[in-house]
This record gives C-alpha cells, sequence and structure tokens, in this order.
C-alpha cells in the first residue's frame, strides 16, 4: 500500500509538471517545494524577481504535502530539484537511495514544538507527550525527524506518539487550535502566528533563536535546509546546477537586506498568512538566519549524522560516506 501511495503522488506530480510549457531560450528546472512559503522563500523569490531568467532558467515550481513527498518525486524522476534537508539525505542513504544536497540556504531552522491550547495544563514538558498525537507536516519529513530526535534526546521513543500528517502553514495552526492534535510541530508563519493568537501558548522547543537552538541540537548553527538533487542531474547538465545556485543566492542577497513589508509583496500570494504580521515576524526570523554564501559548512554532516541516529537504527548501523551527500562545488564562479 505504502509503494501504491509513493506511485499515485509522483504520478500526480508528473501530470502536475508536464502541463508546464517552456519558455523559449530558457531551460526549464523542475523543482518540488513543500507549501511552507518562509523556508522555501528564497527559491520563490528567485523566480518572482526574475533571477532565474537571468540565469537562462525557467523554474518550474510544484507543490508538494513536504519534504518526504519531494524526495519522491526526485528519486521517481518527476522533478530535478527538491526542498530537501541533510537529514534526509543520511536517511536516504541508509535506505540505499543517493541524492545530494548542493546548496544550503539557512544557518539553522525555524522550528518550534507547540502544544495545543487545550493542554497546557497536562502537557508541559516533551516527556508528557507520550501517548499523544504530535502533528508534523508529513511522514519522514524534517518536521517529523525533529520530532523523533526531541522524544530520543527526553528518554521516549518515535513509538510513544502517534505522528499525524497536518501540512504547513494555516492547515498545521487549525489542526492545533482545534484540538486535532495534542501538540505540532510547526514552521515559519505558522509559529508567530499561533502566538499571536494565543498568548499563553506553550512551545516546548523553539529553535528561533541561538539559546533555543542550542537546547535542540547542542550549537547555534545547524545547516540543515537545501536544495537536494541526483547525482546524475548535477553531473549531466553542464552548468545548469551552477546557474541555479546563482540565481538562488541572488534572491537570498536580496531578501537580506529588504525590509520585511517588500520581501512579503514578493511572496505568491496563495503562500501567505491571513495574518500579515505573522508573516513579517517570520520573514525576520528568516532574514537572521540566512546563508551568507549558500555553502555547507564543515561539520555540519557530521552534526546532522548524529542528529538523524538519535532516532534512527537503520542510520545508526549503516556505513554512510557523508562526502557522498553533499557538495559546495556549484557556489564556486568559474
Amino acid at each position: 500500500m505504502q509503494s501504491l501511495t509513493r506511485l499515485v503522488a509522483v504520478a500526480a506530480l508528473a501530470a502536475l509538471t508536464a502541463c508546464h510549457a517552456p519558455s523559449p531560450g530558457l531551460t526549464d528546472v523542475r523543482i518540488a517545494l513543500s507549501r511552507d512559503g518562509i523556508t522555501w522563500l528564497p527559491v520563490h523569490l528567485a523566480h518572482a524577481l526574475g533571477y532565474d531568467h537571468e540565469e537562462g532558467l525557467e523554474f518550474a515550481l510544484s507543490e508538494v504535502a513536504g519534504m518526504s513527498k519531494g524526495v519522491e518525486a526526485l528519486m521517481g524522476g518527476s522533478v530535478d530539484v527538491t526542498a530537501g534537508a541533510l537529514a534526509q539525505t543520511i536517511q536516504a542513504a541508509s535506505e540505499g537511495a543517493a541524492m545530494r544536497c548542493f546548496m544550503n540556504l539557512y544557518t539553522r531552522p525555524i522550528l518550534a514544538l507547540a502544544v495545543a491550547p487545550g493542554m497546557t495544563q497536562t502537557v508541559r514538558d516533551v516527556r508528557d507527550l507520550k501517548r499523544r498525537s504530535v502533528g508534523v507536516s508529513a511522514p519522514g519529513s524534517a518536521t517529523h525527524q525533529f520530532l523523533n530526535a526531541l522524544l530520543v534526546a527526553h528518554g521516549l521513543s518515535p513509538e510513544d506518539v502517534s505522528a499525524v500528517p497536518v501540512g504547513t502553514s494555516a492547515t498545521s495552526v487549525a489542526a492545533l487550535e482545534h484540538g486535532k492534535v495534542d501538540a505540532a510541530v510547526l514552521v515559519g508563519s505558522a509559529i508567530p502566528m499561533v502566538k499571536q493568537r494565543n498568548a499563553s501558548v506553550l512551545f516546548l522547543a523553539d529553535t528561533r533563536t541561538p539559546e533555543g537552538a542550542r537546547l535542540v541540537f547542542g550549537t547555534d548553527t545547524f545547516s540543515n535546509t537545501s536544495m537536494v538533487a541526483r547525482d546524475r542531474w548535477l553531473r549531466q547538465r553542464g552548468d545548469v546546477p551552477r546557474r541555479f545556485v546563482r540565481a538562488v543566492k541572488k534572491a537570498m542577497d536580496w531578501m537580506r537586506t529588504q525590509p520585511a513589508d517588500q520581501v512579503r509583496n514578493m511572496m505568491p500570494q496563495d503562500l501567505r498568512m491571513p495574518d500579515a504580521a505573522a508573516d513579517l515576524s517570520a520573514i525576520q526570523d528568516a532574514q537572521r538566519v540566512l546563508s551568507i554564501d549558500g555553502a555547507i559548512p564543515a561539520g555540519a554532516p557530521e552534526q546532522v549524522l548524529k542528529y538523524v541516529a538519535l532516532s534512527s537504527a537503520k542510520v545508526r548501523d549503516s556505513k554512510i560516506d557523508l562526502s557522498q551527500l553533499y557538495t559546495n562545488e556549484y557556489l564556486k564562479n568559474d
């Protein structure tokens, strides 16, 4: 059944991307992005500001339910590039799949584990989540890995909770506020939106600040938010990957220097939160942790490996060559 679901998801995405007609003179790059307007904003901005066209590319953007679905589409050949995480490439390697991170967007992810408003008197600590339901964007996603690592770090196992897919943005907020889950891992604008609507909301973990990141990862920085492709595409497409990186890096440089409201104006309309203040707060959070050069720093893969191994026996038992899972080659301007 799981393999059938995977095939259906990949087929649906293939149908969606097939509807896109390449612009004359431009090289198509098919990209899968999860519905998280803040995390993947540099890619959306590269397209909206025309930086892809400046590099002779046409970003054909497709939406998927979560990063894990983007990885499925990538491995199935429906897209060339997907939003991903170094943690996912490590997990995939332990399962025999090969893909590579080739650009890093942020110095740490913007994540928070929030308790549902009606549960704040009952759930006061991660350990209180035992036998309760916790929302994640999708099974196997970066938010799911985040939850698993938190559980293990607090003496629980991933099997001690029921992980429920709730998507991102407004759907994750609705699931939390309507009591569909007892807690949820939120990303981007969903974090300030919940805070603004529920002043007494309890966050069991929050990586928006250096202090919060240290409590979760043991360090201020955790370079895990990446653009991912298969080796074959990177090797066979000439300078296309390098031009892709240049376009996104231009967008990151623009995003870093603009007022948050100007950045929001360039966001796709359907990815904006109804609460503009939540978007502005999340954009400012993202601006503070944007990577300066897009590189995956030395030591980051080893750090992420330890993080994934906390909750994955398969990763712990595998011999993984980290050098095959990332590259900074395409950041160089030859």
